[in-house]
């Protein structure tokens, strides 16, 4: 207890000097903490995911026999609720309802543009980030605009309705009871979304269409109960059935029930999705952890030296005291251990400082991710363990050179 006592009395009276070399100690049991604790909340959301997917469950889409439409499966009925009541007789169904898909935003849909008498057809999409636009007047979309009624047409809309397209920039037109107004022209020969190759429109389907936020849209669409439509179902299947097996017993049936309709109607393994998402996220953390190992280890070493530099100094500074306590009879071990206590108490000092830092810092970066951080006692037990390891590998050089000095050389110096 002694040597402890008098080694904080000997950082204390060097404060500045040990947080110097206290600092990458600092920061990389502070990394430790704070990227653990983030793959820790982050595993835990995914398990989550994985844990309401459940083994039992299952996905029944649609995909449609010609490509182009897709972007027309308002006219496609391939689920209906008449078909929910009797795909729930078969054996092995413990639940079946529709997908929660809402409106397919993919879609384009057409409507009836109105300005001062004059009347035409517009397709309508709602612009996405990844749509390929370019307006040769006016402006495009701004953030303020996503809770306006605002839209870009194309060049044959500004033309029907308006004698030039200059002219339409500011006006506004009238769809389906809302009042737009135009603050664009869209160059026709960008106008569409050619980013999705999904798709492999005939040239009378690879038509540029008129944008509008996403809000608007979906106030447009809703009119003509668009949402309503189902586009897939959710099959829960009973206990002891294999989901598949009943999946298939359920298409068979949906084949019967539409026996004229275009495509194939197709199952999806949830559970095998949420795995897979599981696993790359268990290979990203694991080179994350990689990093941070990397990084906490460059950190330890860099301030593994600060500490031996101070230690180094602290001998020197007290050569005498060494001396006369030799001379005395304090045998070359108690001198050792006296410095080595000491270095492991500057270590363990800078690795509680890094897990407070590192803590708050969990706390402060939960502000800005999706998820709760959970820091976890096994990276604060190995924040702890490592931080003594530091102190004993970096400290034992010169609590040695201490312990081996001559003691008649030491008074005198």
């Amino acid at each position: 207890m002694d040597l402890i006592k008098n080694a904080l009395v000997n950082i204390k009276g060097h404060k500045l000097r040990v947080f110097m070399a206290l600092i990458w100690i600092i920061i990389g049991i502070t990394s430790v903490i704070l990227i653990s604790s983030i793959g820790n909340g982050l595993k835990e959301e995914v398990s989550k995911t994985v844990t309401n997917v459940g083994p039992n469950k299952t996905s029944i889409y649609f995909e449609s026999e010609n490509a182009y439409m897709n972007d027309y499966n308002i006219f496609l009925s391939p689920f209906t609720y008449s078909d929910i009541e009797e795909l729930s007789f078969i054996d092995g169904v413990e639940k079946i309802g529709p997908t929660n898909s809402g409106i397919d935003e993919s879609s384009i849909y057409s409507f009836d543009a109105s300005f001062d008498k004059k009347t035409t057809y517009i397709d309508l999409s709602p612009l996405k980030e990844d749509s390929n636009t370019n307006t040769l007047y006016g402006r495009s979309f701004s953030l303020d605009d996503e809770d306006r009624n605002v839209i870009m047409i194309t060049m044959q809309n500004a033309t029907d309705l308006f004698n030039s397209p200059e002219d339409a920039i500011g006006k506004g037109i009238t769809i389906s009871g809302y009042i737009f107004e135009v603050i664009g022209v869209l160059d026709e020969n960008y106008a569409s979304d050619m980013s999705d190759t999904s798709y492999n429109y005939d040239e009378y389907y690879n038509m540029p269409t008129a944008y509008v936020p996403n809000k608007s849209f979906e106030n447009l669409v809703k009119q003509y109960d668009y949402s309503t439509e189902i586009y897939g179902l959710d099959l829960v299947a009973s206990k002891n059935y294999d989901v598949f097996e009943v999946a298939n017993k359920v298409i068979e049936r949906l084949y019967d029930l539409h026996p004229s309709i275009e495509g194939t109607y197709m199952t999806e393994d949830l559970s095998y999705l949420a795995e897979s998402q599981m696993y790359e996220l268990e290979s990203m953390t694991s080179s994350i952890n990689k990093v941070v190992i990397l990084i906490t280890f460059i950190s330890l070493f860099v301030g593994g030296i600060g500490v031996m530099n101070v230690m180094y100094v602290s001998v020197m500074e007290r050569q005498r005291e060494i001396g006369i306590r030799r001379a005395i009879g304090a045998k070359p071990r108690a001198i050792l251990i006296q410095f080595l206590v000491e270095s492991i108490c500057i270590t363990i000092l800078g690795g509680v400082l890094g897990i407070i830092v590192g803590l708050f810092a969990t706390n402060y970066a939960a502000n800005y991710i999706p998820f709760k951080a959970i820091p976890s006692v096994n990276s604060i037990l190995f924040a702890s363990i490592t931080t003594i390891l530091v102190g004993v590998i970096f400290g034992i050089v010169p609590a040695f050179k201490a312990s081996r000095l001559d003691p008649i050389k030491a008074i005198y110096k």
